[in-house]
């Protein structure tokens, strides 16, 4: 009998920040794209668990190590600040040559191939910042799509919600087949 895969989505919780232009809320947007992570995986015969937005952060890495899914992966967009003109992808994981590390690679891999400017992406990073991955205790990502608050990159993000959802959905499956 295959084992079941199962995958706790968490897309930001970010209500409050707001990206320019039509970009709305990384909140929104990343529960948009979440929408067709779970879609697509759950067509594919995943169990697919997810954070709700009234959720806090604490309480979604809680919820996470409770139901022990195989992977944990957080969907973010990202922010550069006044000044600044980040471009481009990037994804952390805790440690190099671990499951999320791999995890990671297959995310990103997919990103970067619908990305336009793929050579603004900025790879995978390795972090014990995070909240999110530092206290998951499944092997955990943290993706940052692209910038919401560069107009190239928030356009890019709201005309490809169903592209970017199915390269993250691809990018899991890849890490599942892989491990087959």
């Amino acid at each position: 009998m295959e084992e079941m895969r199962s995958v706790y989505l968490s897309p930001s919780l970010q209500e409050w920040n707001i990206g320019v232009g039509d970009f709305g809320t990384e909140e929104q947007r990343m529960n948009e794209i979440a929408d067709i992570v779970e879609r697509e995986l759950k067509n594919k015969g995943y169990i697919v668990y997810r954070n709700r937005p009234e959720q806090t952060l604490k309480q979604v890495v809680e919820e996470s190590n409770n139901l022990n899914p195989n992977i944990h992966v957080a969907i973010h967009s990202n922010a550069s600040g006044e000044g600044y003109n980040g471009k481009g992808p990037e994804i952390y994981t805790n440690r190099a040559d671990t499951s999320g590390d791999r995890l990671a690679y297959y995310i990103y891999n997919e990103i970067e191939g619908i990305y336009p400017n793929p050579e603004n992406g900025r790879g995978v990073l390795y972090t014990d910042a995070l909240y999110e991955i530092k206290n998951t205790l499944s092997p955990s990502v943290l993706l940052e799509v692209a910038f919401h608050d560069n107009e190239e990159d928030a356009k890019w993000i709201t005309q490809n919600i169903e592209n970017i959802g199915i390269a993250i959905a691809k990018g899991i499956d890849n890490y599942f087949n892989q491990l087959s």
